[in-house]
């Protein structure tokens, strides 16, 4: 019977691989046909599919905060947009086909994020809808619009799956390990050009932040690579915190964190060492720290430590120069005109957008942009110098390089209160998860409340844009409530209850 039955297993493989090898190998006779690498296509992702069922949720905890795209789609999509919408399906489908596989539900939290999706869906209607000018569309900005959405996709993906204890740790590595993807870039273009070609899955624009950027003044700034690195000492930090980072017996940790804190400094980016310094602080208060002894500690060494640059500052490279120029250090002027022109842009973008902020509060602008629009502006930037439009592009393009701007700009004052809303919402949840959340998690719990805070703080105070910035807010949140099965409150005290003695009453009667 086991031999009859492995030889009708046998069969019905032969009859399916074998007329597929053939209609393969016929596809490939004609590679430079369309319709090959349709069909080639179409074969692989349903091949795929017992493997996105399996793994979907992992791969999404990893593909959060990786830059790598999908080259060959229209708009050039990132992994991270694919595997939401993704995730969030089978999750769906798997719910629909057994009702006991539910999402976890915090009303309070999905509330304010769906509201907020109503308010981004119906200023897009209002406003020119949500055109893709990838695919022949003569109206931009579906693409933001679409980042956005799928931000909120995301939270509920993230929270439709509860997290086994075992894999907590697992899970928390694969979220923050996803911006090592991002360094990928740079790296290609510091290695060989025989590897060029793999910048199509890992492309230089894929994110805002990211990629080799070569200033006006030759500063070569590594944007990838600061981002990596500032995502690996996120995750040394969650893993064992301020306090197992300064772990005498565990030196590495502490060597490894500064290493990578310098190499940072090559990207450039003022905006990365006070987020750093801002995670730092915030999780140190939260550990109870600032009444031990490692404060007097920790202040005399980063006295020391700025002592011991201060001599050499102006002869660091000037990408680390730009870096620091919000210290008060000596540096070179090249350095530090590089950065001021850079702000000085952003102030011109901004006493530009100020005075139109009235006009957006009752219906916001969206995200939609008409391209012939764009086009006259760099023809006349093109034609009257770059400094013509003074940030006018940028202005028309919605990139207002300043978190409350992009929100109340697009969406008036529905999306700013709901977006808060969101913010208030899911900074609470995360404070009750740190607060009564598994004691095993607490190192996890605690980290995600600091990095969530440092993430808003960034956004309103100093760089923030609303559609790619989305899932720097929710997943944290979603995270938190897929570790903690939810959100957690004070455990309940059984009330107690008084004795009542029979010859007590029987006295009171008389």
């Amino acid at each position: 019977m086991t031999n009859a039955f492995s030889l009708f297993k046998s069969l019905i493989i032969y009859g399916i691989c074998l007329p597929l090898a053939i209609f393969v190998g016929y596809l490939l006779a004609t590679p430079e046909d369309l319709t090959t690498y349709g069909a080639l296509g179409l074969l692989l992702v349903l091949m795929s599919v017992p493997l996105f069922l399996r793994f979907h949720y992992p791969w999404l905890i990893f593909c959060w905060n990786s830059s790598a795209g999908l080259y060959f789609l229209p708009g050039r999509p990132s992994f991270c947009l694919m595997m939401i919408f993704i995730s969030f399906g089978f999750s769906f489908l798997a719910y629909v086909m057994n009702r006991d596989l539910k999402f976890i539900s915090v009303p309070w939290v999905a509330r304010p994020l769906l509201l907020f999706a109503g308010v981004v869906i119906g200023t897009a209607y209002f406003t020119g809808g949500i055109g893709l000018n990838a695919l022949g569309s003569e109206v931009s900005g579906g693409k933001r619009y679409i980042f956005l959405l799928s931000g909120v996709v995301g939270y509920f993906a993230l929270t439709a799956v509860r997290i086994p204890v075992r894999k907590a740790a697992l899970y928390v590595n694969l979220f923050f390990i996803g911006f090592v993807i991002t360094a990928i870039g740079n790296i290609l273009y510091l290695l060989s050009p025989a590897l060029y070609f793999l910048a199509y899955l890992f492309p230089q624009d894929a994110a805002t932040n990211t990629g080799l950027i070569e200033t006006g003044s030759g500063i070569t700034r590594l944007g990838s690579l600061a981002t990596a690195c500032v995502g690996i000492v996120y995750l040394l930090l969650a893993r064992y915190g301020i306090i197992g980072i300064l772990d005498v017996r565990k030196a590495w940790r502490i060597l490894l964190v500064i290493a990578l804190a310098v190499t940072s400094l090559f990207g450039g980016y003022r905006s990365k060492v006070i987020e750093l310094a801002a995670a730092f602080a915030v999780l140190f208060y939260f550990e109870g720290l600032f009444r031990s002894r490692l404060l007097p500690a920790v202040l005399l060494a980063g006295v020391l430590g700025l002592a011991l640059v201060l001599p050499f500052a102006s002869k660091l490279p000037l990408t680390v120069q730009r870096s620091l120029t919000f210290l008060p250090l000596k540096l070179d002027v090249e350095a530090e005109l590089n950065a001021q022109a850079s702000t000085d842009w952003r102030l011109a973008i901004w006493s530009e957008v100020l005075p139109t902020v009235p006009q957006y509060l009752l219906m916001g602008k969206g995200l939609a942009m008409d391209m012939r629009d764009l086009e006259m502006m760099r023809s006349a930037s093109f034609n009257r110098g770059p400094d013509s439009t003074s940030g006018a592009g940028a202005t028309l393009a919605g990139d207002y390089h300043n978190g409350p701007l992009s929100i109340i700009i697009p969406f008036g004052l529905g999306g700013t209160i709901t977006f808060l809303w969101f913010l208030g919402a899911g900074f609470r949840a995360l404070q009750l998860n740190n607060r009564y959340g598994n004691p095993d998690f607490a190192r996890y719990n605690r980290f995600l409340l600091a990095y969530f805070i440092v993430k808003v703080l960034m956004f309103m105070f100093v760089f923030g844009s609303l559609y790619s910035d989305v899932v720097f807010f929710t997943g944290p949140v979603g995270l938190s409530i897929a570790l903690n099965g939810g959100v957690l409150g004070p455990a309940l005290q059984p009330a107690a209850r008084p004795a009542m003695s029979r010859f007590k009453l029987a006295n009171a009667a008389r």
